[in-house]
């Protein structure tokens, strides 16, 4: 009889941590959204609390209601909050908008 305990990813964390208290993205995702927040041409670094909150809302979002409906909410948000920040023109707003609607497809479709 073995006394192994779990120490690979197979078996599960040893201990839990922070990180894994709440929803999580899939790994896949933060990239895209940098790829996505590119069309603005604008620091990361700026970017970065607005990116960040936007793939939290995304993580968040509830699986029990239109997943579509709430990714909608996130990305509203989302523009509402850059467009004074930054300034932001019609043109550059509907790109990154485009760009957000099909990573938010992809992300429904892997739920």
């Amino acid at each position: 009889m073995s006394d192994k305990t779990g120490t690979g990813p197979e078996d599960g964390p040893q201990h839990v941590t922070s990180t894994e208290d709440g929803p999580a993205a899939p790994g896949w995702l933060e990239p895209e959204i940098d790829k996505a927040l590119t069309v603005l041409g604008l620091p990361a670094d700026k970017l970065k609390p607005f990116r960040d909150s936007y793939i939290d809302c995304l993580a968040s979002a509830p699986r029990s209601q239109d997943i579509d409906e709430a990714h909608d909410a996130c990305r509203r948000g989302l523009l509402a909050a850059l467009t004074p920040a930054f300034e932001l023109d019609e043109e550059k707003t509907r790109a990154l908008e485009q760009k957000l609607e099909a990573v938010e497809a992809q992300l429904s479709a892997d739920l």
